[in-house]
């Protein structure tokens, strides 16, 4: 027979049981997980954004496929440290990248995958009549597009630069850096956005952020970045249609798509293979490459 006091006993011993086995289940749901250091450790997480849907995203031992819809994926309860990420899918060249994980944080990364044999279309030999955007007047001796306005900066034969014919104070606009850049560099280019400028000579690629740099990617760290360096020289450099953290590189007798982020491991992949082509146009709405090799036109689908 059960006494008051046994059962008063029996009543803590279970509220005792009831809280031991629903503390785990609290801190699962506030996102803890059991470390290899066997304490418990707040998780974060992955989203890869990528260009493909059905593509498949591992994070450790996890996998997640991106769908029709929504061509991503977030990877979750993740434990701190770094992880070995991956997006693949048939037909296109792997893109792979190390990437930390803080408590309480999502890393995001953009995946963009190439196609290992992309649609191509000869055009012939015939010259191609293309416009390519120029200012309308003389004594010009480099000009930059401003991009979604029609403006052209312009920096004359007089050393100073101008926009749509009046004198432009680009250091008090925007620094001493972008200054020299556009100023000594071989090549440069703004972004879509108009917040950072690409520059480009025989043999490097850099970028630099002159705009808010609240609005730069998680993943730049600093205002300046060192993109890429080739043993072959390279020939041209654009930004690749609407992913702001590739651009497209003519290097030697290839085309190629080159991540801008390098930190974890670069993704550099081949998109054309000739003798020295040369990129004529690139159409942003196919979007599409019209490339000059060997004496024929060439349309490459991106």
């Amino acid at each position: 027979m059960l006494t008051k006091r046994k059962r008063r006993i029996f009543f803590y011993i279970s509220i005792f049981v009831f809280l031991l086995a629903a503390l785990p289940i609290i801190f699962y749901s506030q996102g803890y997980r059991l470390g290899k250091d066997l304490a418990l450790h707040k998780t974060g997480g992955i989203f890869i954004k990528a260009s493909e849907s059905g593509a498949v995203i591992k994070a450790d031992k996890k996998t997640k496929s991106t769908s029709l819809i929504n061509k991503s994926a977030l990877i979750k309860n993740l434990l701190p440290g770094d992880y070995q990420i991956s997006a693949e899918k048939e037909g296109f060249w792997p893109w792979a990248k190390r990437i930390e994980v803080l408590p309480e944080m999502v890393a995001e990364r953009s995946a963009l995958l190439v196609p290992k044999n992309p649609k191509m279309e000869n055009l012939g030999t015939t010259s191609l009549q293309i416009e390519n955007p120029k200012p309308p007047y003389p004594s010009v001796k480099k000009f930059w597009e401003v991009p979604k306005t029609g403006d052209f900066i312009v920096l004359g034969e007089d050393g100073n630069f101008y926009k749509n014919r009046a004198r432009l104070d680009v250091i008090g606009l925007w620094g001493t850096t972008t200054y020299n850049i556009l100023k000594s560099k071989k090549s440069s280019f703004f972004d879509e956005d108009f917040l950072k400028i690409v520059y480009w000579d025989t043999h490097s690629v850099g970028a630099y952020w002159f705009g808010d740099f609240e609005r730069a990617p998680k993943w730049q760290k600093e205002r300046e970045l060192d993109i890429f360096y080739s043993d072959s020289e390279l020939a041209d450099a654009r930004f690749y249609p609407g992913w702001p953290d590739y651009l497209i590189a003519v290097s030697g007798d290839g085309i190629y798509t080159l991540e801008m982020d390098s930190s974890g491991g670069q993704n550099i992949a081949p998109l054309y293979k000739g003798r020295k082509p040369k990129i004529v146009f690139m159409d942003k709405e196919t979007p599409a490459l019209i490339i000059f090799d060997s004496g024929q036109y060439i349309q490459l689908k991106l």
